[in-house]
């Protein structure tokens, strides 16, 4: 990849971490927000629960909506739009004033996230898409290990509105940033029509459809994650029998297992693009399982721990860079926006099920049901990389496949 490239997958990534960190600053906000507001921590942790509902029914529709636009242009008004709610949520004078302000700052946060992966993947020949992906998604991993604790870290000493004030110019910086590296135009911005094929018959795109199942089983395997890793707490404790006081300590080596997994999750999507996601989920099934066994021995729960870090740290961009190899470049936006309604799908009804076996059945069960779930999810795509029946662009209503086109060279 060129150094422009390189440049311009770093802003991405940029962007990427300060909407995820004003996405997740609630949870290390909430008792500061309810006292000033005078409302229980458990509204307050619901704007976390609203914003990825919100993400998951409006991602698609403003991608639809946008499709005609300049990507690039939908991205930074998109980034603005989280400035604006940002700096609405940071005055908000009551909690109803809040929850507005999340709500459009998750609609521009969707919007956004449907468009950052096809983006990235436009910028690239599909040698790299691997690389690129995961470049991208550096920015989340940072979120979560230096936006979410800093902030949390500054708050103390200036207030919640003092940080989400600042999240708000980081964002706007982020949006200028945009603005001034990324290219004008890219490979994957949608077409004002839909094609025809060369006797003007209409277009059907065939990619749409294993798009919509492989997004499918990649939601099953984060629901099975997000079951286990909502309670992880009890699963260290109850289960592995470590001290309350370890959490922090394993929590630490889960991140840091996870930061590998993001690092050779490129190479390895690039160098296996067919056969690395089912393998992932079959290694990610195993893993589940494996928490079974955290009961026998220190080391054995430490190695099963880490190993599911790698596992989550590597999921994600396999799994996103499968996706967009699956798609056909004109339908990249609508995979970017069926993706980001999947992870988040799969993020609330993990964590929902997971609740209620911990209530009915018990901890015990958490991992043996995560791990007959993701097991299923890896059964699903690894018969889909066996049948091979990857469509590779839009088709004429006959069936018969269009004039293959060269893979394109890097953007510079």
């Amino acid at each position: 990849m060129t150094r422009k490239t390189w440049i311009a997958l770093v802003t991405l990534a940029g962007a990427a971490f300060a909407t995820v960190t004003v996405e997740l600053l609630p949870a290390g906000l909430l008792a500061m927000m309810a006292d000033e507001l005078g409302v229980s921590e458990g509204r307050i942790g619901l704007l976390v629960t609203a914003w990825a509902l919100t993400v998951a029914a409006l991602s698609l529709p403003l991608e639809r909506a946008t499709r005609r636009l300049p990507r690039r242009t939908v991205m930074v008004v998109a980034v603005l739009v989280s400035a604006g709610a940002a700096l609405l949520a940071a005055f908000a004078p009551a909690y109803g004033v809040l929850v507005v302000a999340r709500v459009v700052g998750a609609a521009g946060h969707g919007l956004l996230w449907s468009l950052l992966v096809p983006y990235a993947a436009s910028l690239v020949d599909e040698r790299h898409l691997g690389r690129a992906v995961s470049v991208v998604l550096v920015g989340p991993t940072a979120a979560g290990v230096v936006g979410v604790p800093l902030g949390t870290a500054l708050a103390g000493v200036a207030g919640w509105r003092a940080v989400l004030v600042g999240a708000g110019v980081l964002l706007g910086v982020a949006a200028w940033a945009l603005v001034r590296v990324l290219p004008s135009a890219a490979a994957s911005t949608a077409p004002a029509v839909a094609p025809t094929s060369d006797d003007s018959r209409p277009v059907r795109d065939g990619t749409l459809v294993p798009v919509v199942v492989t997004a499918t089983l990649g939601a099953l395997v984060l629901v099975g994650h997000f079951q286990l890793f909502t309670f992880v707490a009890p699963i260290v404790t109850d289960v592995a029998g470590f001290d309350a006081a370890a959490l922090g300590g394993i929590l630490a080596l889960f991140g840091a297992t996870g930061a590998l997994g993001l690092a050779i999750a490129g190479p390895l999507s690039d160098r296996y693009p067919r056969t690395a996601l089912p393998a992932t989920a079959v290694v990610f099934a195993a893993t589940a399982l494996a928490l079974v066994a955290v009961d026998r021995s220190v080391v054995v729960a430490l190695i099963v721990i880490g190993v599911w870090g790698v596992m989550i740290g590597l999921f994600p961009p396999v799994f996103q860079a499968t996706i967009m190899r699956i798609a056909s470049e004109r339908s990249r936006g609508t995979a970017g926006a069926v993706v980001v309604t999947a992870l988040n799908i799969g993020i609330a009804a993990g964590a929902a099920s997971g609740a209620w076996l911990l209530q009915e059945v018990g901890v015990g069960w958490l991992a043996p049901v995560a791990a007959v779930q993701i097991g299923l999810a890896a059964l699903g795509l690894t018969i889909s990389a066996v049948r091979g029946a990857r469509p590779r662009g839009p088709r004429p209503a006959d069936g018969a496949r269009p004039p293959a086109r060269p893979e394109p060279a890097d953007r510079r």
